[in-house]
């Protein structure tokens, strides 16, 4: 992967998880939503991470910048925004 994609690829991840998280203590209440967001992150940052970027390493570097720009003007996260791609159904299985 070249190092623009591969930047872009990260950047992608970083911004996927950041809303992923954002809703997800959005839907708790109080203290247990930082709880909840810890163990999420215990659990599933690395797998989410690893994961995804075998995903995006098929996409084109204009593709990812579209999802980037998806990204950062939503509070979308990856599994929303490759529904948009159904050409690369390469999307991991797993349940974030």
């Amino acid at each position: 992967m070249s190092r623009i994609k591969d930047d872009l690829v990260c950047e992608i991840i970083r911004i996927s998880q950041t809303n992923l998280l954002g809703r997800k203590k959005a839907e708790c209440n109080g203290r247990s939503a930082d709880d909840i967001v810890m163990d999420w992150i215990r659990c599933n940052a690395a797998s989410y991470r690893e994961d995804f970027k075998e995903c995006l390493g098929s996409y084109s570097a204009a593709e990812l910048g579209e999802m980037l720009s998806e990204l950062t003007q939503s509070e979308k996260d990856l599994s929303d925004i490759l529904k948009n791609y159904p050409q690369h159904q390469t999307q991991p299985k797993i349940s974030y």
